[in-house]
């Protein structure tokens, strides 16, 4: 009867020591299956619907990976690179005529209306550098993408979505979160209601006294009965861009605007990866901010050239300065802000590229003029 008793409480012992252990066990078993199951999942997605679902949300990423192995250079760009008016005799975009003076380079242009840097920088991420190292990128910088209106433009919603496919895990990861929406979703009316706020509350600084303090004040200003036809009634339409203007242009560059984190990580990506960088600055319609709105406005156009030209010509980036070489003729939208050209306007825009690039490039530029 004691050995009896000794040994089932020997064993008793045994059992509680080792059930921790078998639960343990079952634990890591389960967690190793979990992951060897969405692994095999991952794959199938991979040879399935991935691409599928790149071209659906996402077809830049396509096209990175379609053109990697025989781009020279790659163009990041929103729809100034490819918009056209309808009497251009040539319909090239700036990229294509840029590589005109390049004909022995290839240049991939990636572009998708009203994309930023901020979605420029997750494109970058995209570029297998082990596969083949391109030979320079250019990005835009467009002055407008630094404004309240496009920072919470309505269109942020779905550019968004578009580069959860892009994020740094696996592929299935990444379509599960794109299922539950798991990305910057705001609705319409909250950016519209960010928009207004900061056009309210945002003070204009300048170097000399301006009776209008915020974006706000000067639009209600010239929304009043700044352009009067000659029966003394209203100009509507004169009014209407001037207010454009006002809302376009009317900011201060800082260091808290978002796309100036967006750019520095360009910069720093092609630094690391001792890429040489172009930031190509859009020529905007200089000519019409004055004569609409005038000197103030210019000089915040100007002010906010120079704080990017400053802070991004350095190491491995040049600033290709457009910014005041498009005369307003040239622009193809007359009623409203944006940085769409006709063929001229390209033209000269593609030509101070190419010209620039040539410190890199030398030996492979070809004179056109």
């Amino acid at each position: 009867f004691i050995v009896l008793f000794i040994c089932f409480v020997w064993h008793r012992k045994i059992f509680i020591y080792l059930f921790p252990v078998l639960m343990i066990k079952k634990i890591v078993i389960k967690i190793c299956l979990l992951i060897l199951i969405t692994i095999g999942l991952n794959i199938i997605y991979n040879l399935t619907f991935y691409k599928k679902d790149l071209a659906e949300k996402c077809e830049q990423i396509l096209e990175i990976n379609n053109n990697q192995a025989t781009t020279d250079i790659f163009y990041f760009a929103e729809s100034s690179n490819f918009n056209t008016r309808e009497d251009d005799s040539i319909k090239n975009s700036i990229s294509e005529i840029t590589n005109f003076f390049y004909p022995k380079l290839k240049f991939t242009a990636i572009n998708k209306p009203a994309s930023h840097a901020g979605i420029f920088k997750k494109w970058l991420t995209q570029i297998n550098l082990k596969e083949h190292k391109p030979k320079a990128i250019i990005v835009t910088l467009n002055l407008r993408s630094f404004d309240a209106a496009w920072i919470h433009s309505k269109l942020e919603t779905p550019l968004q979505e578009s580069m959860v496919l892009a994020q740094p895990y696996p592929n299935l990861i990444n379509r599960f979160l794109l299922s539950l929406q798991a990305f910057d979703n705001k609705t319409e009316k909250q950016r519209e209601k960010e928009m207004l706020n900061e056009w309210e509350n945002t003070q204009l600084i300048f170097p000399f006294p301006f009776k209008h303090k915020t974006v706000k004040e000067w639009d209600n200003s010239m929304a009043n009965g700044s352009y009067l036809n000659a029966d003394g009634s209203w100009d509507n339409d004169k009014i209407e861009l001037a207010c454009h203007y006002v809302k376009s242009y009317a900011f201060n560059i800082k260091e808290s605007n978002p796309r100036i984190k967006d750019y520095d990580e360009i910069l720093n990506w092609c630094n690391i990866n001792e890429v040489p960088l172009y930031l190509n600055l859009l020529a905007e319609n200089i000519e019409y901010a004055d004569s609409l709105v005038g000197k103030e406005l210019v000089f915040l156009i100007k002010e906010n050239r120079d704080f990017l030209v400053k802070r991004y010509s350095k190491n491995n980036c040049v600033v290709v300065d457009n910014l005041e070489l498009v005369r307003g003729k040239e622009f193809t939208d007359q009623t409203w802000t944006t940085e769409h050209y006709g063929y001229k306007g390209r033209m000269v825009i593609a030509k101070n590229l190419a010209i620039a690039i040539k410190n890199k490039f030398n030996t492979d530029y070809k004179n056109l003029y």
